[in-house]
This record gives C-alpha cells, sequence and structure tokens, in this order.
C-alpha cells in the first residue's frame, strides 16, 4: 500500500513558529533553541523578523537557516533579529533560527514571534508561541541564627529568596510530592510547614522540646519528630496538621529516617548510643539496637535493606541490615562525622566529616570508603538531587553551602545562605 501526502491547502493555513529547547528546558541549563518560522501563505515576499523574550538574545555566533547572523541583522540587544528580503512560494519555505549554546533564564513563560514584513498572500502573516522553561532544584537550607529558611534555585543560585520560621530552625524534610516543606524550630518547639508554591508559612504545629530530626512518610501522610529534651517523637498528621501521637525512645534522640516503604522509622539517640525502631503501623518501639557514641545522622538505601548511622564520637559509620536489626559492619570514616546521605541510585553513601572538612564516599556493596573528598571547613549535613548528579553539603560556619558535582567528586561552587546553617532538603 503506498501513502500519498496530501497537499496543503495554504489559503486556509496560518503562519506558524515552534520553538525547542534541543537538550534541555530547564532553567539555568545550556542548550540550543531551536526556532523553526513557516509563513505558510500562497506567497510571501519581504523581511522575516524574530522577536526574542526577554532573557534570550541572539548574537553572531547563532545561524539562519545554517548561515551565521551578520551584525546589521540583529537588533533590540540582539531580542530582535532580521532577515532580509526572501521570496516564498505556495508556502514551502520553513526559517530555522538556531541559538547556539544559550543558559537558560529563570522558570517561566517565554513568548517567541516571528513575522513576514512585507507583502503576504493567502495567511495570516505574524505567528506566535509559548516557550515554557521549568525550573530545576530547589534547596531549602535552615539557618539556626537567622529563625529562616534560605530558598534556592540550584541552577540559578542567583534567584533565591528566604523565609521566616520559628526559634533556631534545625531539621527540614519534603513532602514526596514536593508541595510542603516540614521545618522543626529546635528553641521554640514547633515545626513551621512551608507551601512550597508560595514560600509561605501556612501552619505552626506545638511538638516536643527541643525538636530536631525530621522525617515524613512515603506517601505524605505522617511527619515524624525527634524531640531531643523530651526522647520523644512527636507523631503528625499531615491532613491537619496536628499532632496525633507521641512516642517515647530513647536519650535524645536526634535523627530519623523512614523505610522506603513506608512500615518503620529508625531515630537515632545522640546520648544513649542506640537505635530506636518505630512500627509506623503502631507507633510503637519494637526494637533497639546498639550502635557507636554519639549516633547522629541516619540514611537508608533505596531498597531499604541497608541502614547508615554516622557515629560522631566514635569517627565511624555503623551498618545495619534492616531484615534482622543488627549491626553487620562498621566503616571507619573521617573525624566527627555528622551526616549521612545515600545516592539515589543506591551504590554510595556520602558521609560529612566536620572536623576533617571531608565527605567520605561508601560504596554500598563493599560497604569500604573508596574516596575521600576535601570540602570547605564543618561541613554537616547533605543531600542529593533527584538524578544524583548534584550533592549540597551544608557548612555551619561560613554561612554557605557547597555544591558537589557528583560525577567527579568536587567541588563546583559555593552559595551563600543564612547564619549558622543546619539542615537541607532538595525539591527537583
Amino acid at each position: 500500500m503506498t501513502n500519498h501526502a496530501e497537499e496543503p491547502d495554504n489559503s486556509t493555513l496560518a503562519a506558524q513558529i515552534t520553538v525547542i529547547g534541543v537538550t534541555s528546558n530547564l532553567e539555568g541549563s545550556t542548550t540550543d533553541i531551536l526556532v523553526s518560522y513557516r509563513p505558510n501563505a500562497l506567497l510571501a515576499l519581504g523581511r522575516v523578523v524574530f522577536n526574542l523574550p526577554a532573557g534570550i538574545t541572539a548574537t553572531t555566533n547563532d545561524t539562519i537557516n545554517g548561515g551565521e547572523i551578520l551584525d546589521s541583522q540583529l537588533s533590540n540587544g540582539g531580542r530582535t533579529v532580521t532577515l532580509p528580503l526572501t521570496l516564498d512560494l505556495l508556502g514551502l519555505s520553513q526559517i530555522n533560527l538556531l541559538l547556539s549554546n544559550k543558559t537558560l533564564p529563570v522558570a517561566g513563560t517565554y513568548r517567541f514571534k516571528a513575522e513576514n514584513t512585507f507583502l503576504i498572500i493567502g495567511a495570516q502573516f505574524n505567528a506566535e508561541t509559548d516557550f515554557i522553561i521549568q525550573p530545576g532544584p530547589t534547596v531549602y537550607v535552615t539557618n539556626t541564627s537567622d529563625n529562616n529558611v534560605s530558598v534556592i534555585r540550584l541552577l540559578v543560585p542567583s534567584s533565591s529568596a528566604t523565609i521566616a520560621v520559628g526559634t533556631s530552625p534545625a531539621g527540614i524534610a519534603l513532602a514526596s510530592n514536593g508541595n510542603f516543606a516540614y521545618v522543626s524550630n529546635f528553641n521554640a518547639n514547633s515545626v513551621s510547614v512551608i507551601h512550597t508554591a508560595t514560600n509561605a508559612v501556612v501552619h505552626t504545629i506545638p511538638v516536643g522540646t527541643l525538636p530536631i530530626g525530621i522525617a515524613i512518610t512515603p506517601n505524605g501522610t505522617l511527619a515524624y519528630v525527634a524531640n531531643q529534651a523530651s526522647g520523644t517523637v512527636s507523631v503528625i498528621n499531615t491532613a491537619t496538621n496536628t499532632v496525633t501521637q507521641t512516642i517515647p525512645v530513647e536519650v535524645f534522640p536526634t535523627g530519623i529516617v523512614i523505610t522506603p516503604n513506608g512500615s518503620f522509622a529508625y531515630v537515632t539517640n545522640r546520648n544513649s548510643q542506640k537505635v530506636s525502631v518505630i512500627n509506623t503501623a503502631t507507633n510503637t518501639v519494637v526494637q533497639s539496637i546498639d550502635v557507636g557514641k554519639a549516633p547522629t545522622g541516619a540514611a537508608i538505601t533505596p531498597n531499604g535493606n541497608t541502614l547508615y548511622v554516622v557515629n560522631v564520637l566514635d569517627n565511624n559509620v555503623s551498618v545495619i541490615n534492616t531484615a534482622t536489626n543488627t549491626v553487620i559492619q562498621t566503616i571507619g570514616v573521617g573525624t566527627a562525622p555528622e551526616w549521612v546521605a545515600v545516592h539515589p541510585a543506591g551504590q554510595l553513601a556520602y558521609v560529612t566529616n566536620r572536623d576533617s572538612g571531608t565527605v567520605s564516599v561508601i560504596n554500598a556493596t563493599t560497604n569500604s570508603v573508596i574516596n575521600t573528598i576535601p570540602v570547605d571547613p564543618s561541613p554537616f549535613s547533605i543531600s542529593f538531587t533527584a538524578n544524583g548528579q548534584k550533592a549540597v553539603i551544608v557548612h555551619r560556619t561560613g554561612n554557605k553551602v557547597s555544591v558537589l558535582n557528583t560525577a567527579t567528586n568536587t567541588v563546583e561552587r559555593s552559595i551563600p545562605v543564612g547564619s549558622f546553617p543546619f539542615g537541607v532538603a532538595i525539591k527537583s
């Protein structure tokens, strides 16, 4: 069977324009942008003018239909590109403007326009379309001494904001859908709920004394808050943003992590050298695991099989088999390890060593340190982007975070935040 393409009815077609980010449409990313215009007319004779939106400009490094753009063809600071006199019969021409190697501006809707400015018969002569630039990862950092949260667009760090919360914000966790962030206010005995679409606090929830670690179940229905001075964990119903239960644990609960299936919460108890295991169906402690001195940060592999717990005063990491809830290995790392995060792929765990100024990289298969990365002083908390390409490290001194490239395990740049930063969470 032979397929026959039908001839277009050019007398009824309108001019068309399309815009494509060739490799990406994420803010802050670098990509070529292809702008294609067709007059779709019986006859078009004249100049073709492209009008580009604010934040995107053309230069003589760009091309039209494969030919270099001349400086005389650019105006309006590069936002207008004019193609000389052209003749288009039967609407067969397509004019391609290729904008090469452009860094996309902040997420939003950007309007591109094109028109034939002289003579056109059989169609509407102008066309316009919207190019939508998507937001990249957004980083939330709690600033203990400023009583606020820094909001950083990771790919466009110049675009940032701060959100006032309670006194001495510490831990932070994002709901799985990214719509809300929960912040523990250490000296206010409360949790602030931030609506991430508006960056506004929409609820403040009273909890126990000196709340610090916080985690949210994968289905987003419950938040668990470790209250250091109370020796308890507050359970928050995220639908009502009220505490529905308080669970006694050990001494000075600090870190908290929930299994990927949501069945168990593991709580590090800094002053009792134990990890409490909470059954989230009953909200009761079902087991206590002995670990090292001053256990603080904890992280679990994506398959839920292995839990890593950092022991600050022992300079090591306890490796726990979650099927048996037993320590199967202890890994030496740097001095005063504080936090651990597992790469989204599940093959590596990164441990921040506060007094060494390093990050230890652990192979999650062999449970051995395979790399030690020098970073700025006092690395504390750490979190990965969803694709695992970047890790953000909070430094307790210097009022900044570092952005780590996980492909090269090198620090790409530092971004200033507030005073005495503590926790970090990333919305991807």
